[in-house]
């Protein structure tokens, strides 16, 4: 090899093993400089509406109410308790407490008038199941936008609010839920589980790396490049695209099982190279220069799997591929560049190498091979492929935490009353087209409650007497220039699939111009399961044409891939043998095995 053409992970090895000390001082420099702009510029950003480009035409239409009329996506303030007069004088207490609340742009509490000497059979002007046991209190924030930099402290804020209020002392149970809540929560979870899920990672990694090489020094020296290459990509990332995602943020986890790869190809090789007599800079050189093509092969296909997402059309996922594919990268040339200059300058000193099956796991490796386990391997898979897939999973609430409060709460909502946190909205050019319209939303047998302009022209022509709070509670409703919001909040759980869709053919046939999180929400599974398609296909086709390129060879490049092919069809099997479902995040798991 040395005697021919050089290829560039040989010609990165050569000069990392004459100038270590500089490779490494370079790589200092770049991780500093890294985390001094993850530290300084990156967010993680847990809203959905994160994941999808702004300009599309349902996201750009919902944006547009949330600017006119506040966002659909609030706070719910749910007051549990056996005392109905209790939670009346709770309501009543919490409104125009959290009114004040910073962040806040308004508070549905109650209808606002007096009803004093007003009597209507069967009207309630709280916000509460029927059972009365269970009242609600609407809390919409002041940024239409709802981004992570301003519910945080609103949420915060609201939960200040009730702490404040010490509702406990009265028996009375109070709790939040709600996107806002849950965009909160998964913001706790991600930053909570990125730190276990790295230093687990790490651990497991590094334990099987070191009891395959019956050796700490070279498996460390990979371990910490290739905890450096992930910490630099940190960086990267705050530069573009600034942020990290629900789906991004744990591109970093899944390279460390990735990236890891081509540090231990560079380490068994040299290994072996050392066993011969060779000494440890000429081990390293021969080493990258005999898999630089391999290398090379194996980390196009890796990134070019993940550049297929970035045409999905799904933003989450384009921002996940990218992030991912440079981070593959970065790893590739941190093992060709930083590890060899770590090996140079950190040498074994006991024993120069061992051949594979001078080694425990290389001689177990060596006897599983044979005819006999890999036709039974390729039984297996296609037993599974004969399952069939797992089913969609569309429910958002079953990838919140187990025992969540607030998921506990929604569902006693949507089970025990005619509100939800999940409602269409509409918007009427005038008043009188919102009467109209919210006439025709009450007839709908899927519809439970609606909210509008219409219900305090009712109450006013029938008599009650508006408080001074009315004119900023119509102001929910009315827009400066008369258009009005109507708000209809179904009779039956929109996590159902089923349910949500039929609600939302009703919504339409009313008014194509329907939005809401319902309508966004159903539309955004549709555009992952669209760019789950598009992805999927994509890499394949780039995995197989890099291979094909590769080898030349037709039977070659079908064995390559083989393996490949019989796990992506055994997998969904698998998840449904031991009942996994898929749902809109994890679906892009079957790229990335792709890769």
């Amino acid at each position: 090899m040395s005697s021919g053409r050089r290829g560039p992970l040989e010609r990165l090895a050569r000069l990392a093993v004459a100038r270590p000390r500089t490779v490494i001082a370079i790589a200092a420099v770049a991780l500093l400089a890294a985390l001094g702009l993850a530290a300084a510029r990156l967010e993680l950003k847990t809203s959905n509406l994160d994941l999808v480009d702004p300009a599309l035409p349902p996201i750009a239409a919902f944006r547009a109410f949330a600017r006119e009329f506040g966002t659909p996506n609030v706070l719910v303030v749910a007051l549990e308790g056996s005392d109905e007069s209790a939670l009346r004088a709770a309501v009543d207490e919490l409104g125009p407490r959290l009114a004040r609340v910073p962040g806040v742009r308004a508070v549905l509490d109650r209808l606002p008038y007096d009803f004093s000497s007003f009597s209507l059979p069967g009207f309630d002007p709280y916000f509460a199941a029927p059972d009365r046991g269970l009242f609600f209190l609407f809390v919409q924030p002041d940024d239409p936008e709802s981004s992570a930099a301003t519910i945080a402290p609103f949420v915060a804020a609201v939960d200040g609010a009730l702490a404040a209020a010490r509702l406990g002392e009265r028996g009375i149970r109070a709790g939040l839920t709600g996107l806002p809540k849950y965009a909160i929560d998964d913001r706790d979870v991600i930053q909570r589980d990125l730190s276990r899920i790295t230093a687990l990672s790490f651990a497991l990694i590094f334990g099987l790396f070191a009891a395959s090489f019956a050796s700490v020094r070279r498996p460390l020296a990979a371990m910490a490049t290739l905890a450096a290459a992930v910490a630099v990509l940190q960086g990267l990332v705050a530069l573009w695209p600034g942020h990290l995602t629900l789906l991004s943020a744990f591109a970093g986890s899944f390279l460390f099982g990735l990236g890891i790869d081509y540090g231990i190809h560079v380490i068994d090789r040299v290994e072996e190279h050392l066993a011969e007599g060779v000494a440890l800079d000429a081990a390293i050189v021969r080493s990258v220069a005999a898999l630089d093509a391999g290398l090379m092969t194996g980390a196009g296909t890796t990134v070019a799997a993940f550049l297929a997402l970035t045409a999905s059309g799904f933003r989450g996922f384009a921002e996940l591929g990218a992030i991912s594919a440079a981070g593959i990268a970065l790893c590739l040339v941190a093992m060709v560049t930083l590890l060899p200059a770590l090996l140079v300058l950190t040498p074994a000193r006991r024993r120069p190498g061992r051949r594979l099956l001078d080694r425990r796991i290389g001689r177990v490796l060596f006897a599983l091979h044979g005819r006999a386990l890999a036709a039974a391997l390729v039984v297996a898979a296609l037993a599974l492929a004969a399952l069939g897939p797992p089913r969609f999973d569309q429910d958002y609430l079953n990838l919140q935490p187990k025992r969540s409060d607030a998921v506990r709460l929604e569902r006693e909502m949507v089970a025990r009353s005619t509100f939800s946190p999940q409602f269409a909205a509409f918007v009427a050019p005038t008043p009188a087209a919102a009467r109209e319209l919210a006439g025709r939303l009450a007839q709908d047998d899927m519809v439970g409650a609606v909210q509008s302009v219409a219900t305090l022209d009712q109450l006013t022509a029938l008599g009650a007497q508006p408080t001074p709070l009315a004119a900023e509670f119509r102001a929910h409703f009315v827009a400066a220039d008369g258009r009005s919001a109507v708000y209809a909040y179904p009779n039956v759980d929109l996590w159902d699939p089923a349910r949500r869709d039929a609600f939302l053919e009703r919504m339409r046939a009313i008014s194509p111009a329907v939005t809401g999180m319902p309508v966004v929400g159903a539309f955004m599974i549709e555009l992952s399961q669209r760019a789950y398609r598009i992805g999927l296909g994509l890499a394949a086709l780039a995995v197989v044409l890099i291979v094909a390129w590769d080898f030349r060879d037709p039977l070659r490049t079908a064995v390559a891939l083989l393996p490949t092919a019989l796990t992506l069809a055994a997998l969904p099997g698998l998840m449904k043998l031991v009942g996994l479902d898929f749902n809109p995040l994890d679906i892009m798991a079957l790229p990335v095995v792709i890769g």
